[in-house]
């Protein structure tokens, strides 16, 4: 779990990665993920004509600070790349704050997500479900070895 984009914070308040980057950190990351390489240049024209370059370059190197993103020098600029990939910090980001609500509320937490799930999707009430039991039956199987 140490490996990765350290994760400092979590605000209830906010949603999608502002809950765990600020809110203009989030907006670059997702434009960094969506570009791959590019430039501070590149970020900026992403975003809009409302975000100031120096901005956007503080931004990105306050990210490099943070380890979520590595800076190349490439001729006379630097372009800047993700040090995960989006999936790879989502996962990382939901196993620490579902861990840490587990261990902080035990079976409160896990049946306030059974009841958050059934609320919003049913359907992922079922995935979830299927997911338990296929957990069960390879925990079973690797017992058997």
């Amino acid at each position: 779990m140490s490996q990765g984009i350290p994760i400092q914070s979590f605000r209830l308040h906010q949603e999608g990665l502002a809950r765990v980057f600020g809110e203009l950190e989030a907006k670059v990351m997702e434009a960094v993920w969506d570009l791959q390489q590019p430039t501070v240049q590149q970020v900026c024209d992403h975003l809009g004509p409302d975000y100031n370059y120096k901005t956007v370059m503080t931004v990105l190197n306050r990210l490099v600070d943070k380890r979520a993103l590595t800076r190349q020098r490439v001729s006379r600029a630097f372009i800047y790349r993700a040090s995960q990939s989006r999936e790879a910090f989502l996962c990382r980001v939901s196993r620490a704050i579902m861990g840490g609500l587990v261990r902080d509320f035990g079976s409160l937490a896990v049946a306030q997500f059974v009841e958050t799930l059934d609320e919003i999707d049913p359907q992922q009430l079922a995935e979830l479900e299927r997911m338990v039991q296929e957990r069960r039956r390879a925990q079973m199987e690797a017992g058997d070895d």
